[in-house]
C-alpha cells in the first residue's frame, strides 16, 4: 500500500484536523515537499502539532519520515511525461478539451483570487514605483513571465533589466550590478531553478528587496522574499496552468500604471513619438 492510499484508508478514523491535513495531502501531497509541518499547518488551519500527530498516526516517526517518503513516492509523477500522461488521463474523452481545460483555469483563478494579500499586492506595487532599478528573474516555465513583466514595466517608464542566461558567467555579470536601492523580482514554483535561487540570496545579501512571484507559500522564492504573491496553478502531478500567474503578473502592471497615472501616460506618449518618427 503506497502512502497516499494509506492516506484514504485512514482518513474515517482521524480527527477534524487530521482529515483537514487527509485533504491537503491528497488535494495536491507534492506541496509537502517544500514545506514543514508549520508551514502546513498554517495553510490549513490547525496546529503544528496536529501534523506532526497525524504522521505518527499513519505510522511514521514524525512529519520529516513522512515527507522523505512522500518524496520517494511522488519522484516519479513530477517528470514531464508522467504528469502529460496523467493530465490527459484526467481530461478523459477527447471532447471538450478546451471547455475543460478552461474551466480548469477558471477555477485556479478563482482560487488565487480568493487567497490574494491585496495588503502585499499594494506592498508590491509601491515596491516597484520606488525601487532605482528593477531585476526581473525567471526561468523554465517563468522564463515567459519574467519577459512579459519586464517588457510591460518598461513601457511605464521603469528600469528594468530582464535578467537571463547566455552561458558561463552571464547570470553573475548581471547580478553585479543589484544596489541596495533596487528590487528583485523573482518568479518561480514549486521547483525553482538553482539560477532564481542564486539572484534571490545575492539580492538578499545586497540589501536588495525581493518581491517574489510564486505558486505556494513554501517554495524556497517565498521563503526568501520580502513580499510574496501567490499565483495558484493546479496539481503539480499534473501539466500545471500558468493562467493564473500571468493574469496575477497583467494585473500587478496595471496596478503600477494606475498608481502613478501621470507618469505612467507620459513615457507612453514619449513611446508613441519615438514610433511615429521611427515606424517598425
Amino acid at each position: 500500500m503506497n502512502l497516499l492510499q494509506k492516506i484514504s484508508k485512514t482518513s474515517a478514523a482521524l480527527s477534524d484536523g487530521q482529515k483537514k491535513v487527509s485533504e491537503y495531502l491528497l488535494r495536491d501531497g507534492s506541496a509537502l515537499l517544500v514545506s514543514t509541518a508549520r508551514e502546513v499547518a498554517e495553510s490549513i488551519g490547525v496546529s503544528e502539532s496536529t501534523v506532526v500527530r497525524y504522521a505518527k498516526e499513519l505510522g511514521y516517526k514524525g512529519f520529516p519520515d513522512l515527507k522523505r517518503h512522500l518524496r520517494k513516492e511522488l519522484r516519479p509523477k513530477l517528470r514531464a511525461a508522467v504528469r502529460m500522461q496523467e493530465t490527459i488521463t484526467r481530461i478523459g474523452k477527447g471532447e471538450h478539451i478546451v471547455t475543460k481545460l478552461i474551466e480548469r483555469d477558471i477555477q485556479l483563478l478563482t482560487e488565487t483570487l480568493e487567497s490574494i494579500s491585496h495588503a502585499d499586492f499594494q506592498k508590491a506595487v509601491e515596491a516597484i514605483w520606488r525601487a532605482q532599478k528593477i531585476f526581473v528573474v525567471g526561468f523554465s516555465s517563468s522564463l515567459a513571465l519574467a519577459y512579459f513583466l519586464q517588457f510591460r514595466l518598461t513601457r511605464l517608464g521603469k528600469n528594468v533589466q530582464w535578467i537571463f542566461l547566455t552561458g558561463g558567467t552571464s547570470l553573475l555579470e548581471q547580478l553585479a550590478f543589484v544596489r541596495r536601492e533596487d528590487l528583485v523580482i523573482a518568479i518561480g514554483f514549486l521547483r525553482t531553478p538553482q539560477e532564481t535561487r542564486t539572484a534571490v540570496e545575492h539580492a538578499k545579501k545586497m540589501g536588495a528587496r525581493v518581491l517574489g512571484i510564486t505558486d505556494l507559500p513554501s517554495t524556497p522564492i517565498a521563503q526568501k522574499a520580502d513580499i510574496c504573491l501567490i499565483a495558484r496553478r493546479g496539481l503539480h502531478t499534473t501539466v500545471n496552468s500558468l493562467t493564473a500567474p500571468f493574469s496575477l503578473v497583467n494585473a500587478l502592471v496595471m496596478a503600477v500604471a494606475w498608481a502613478k497615472k501621470a507618469n505612467s501616460i507620459k513615457a507612453l506618449k514619449h513611446l508613441d513619438r519615438l514610433l511615429d518618427t521611427y515606424p517598425v
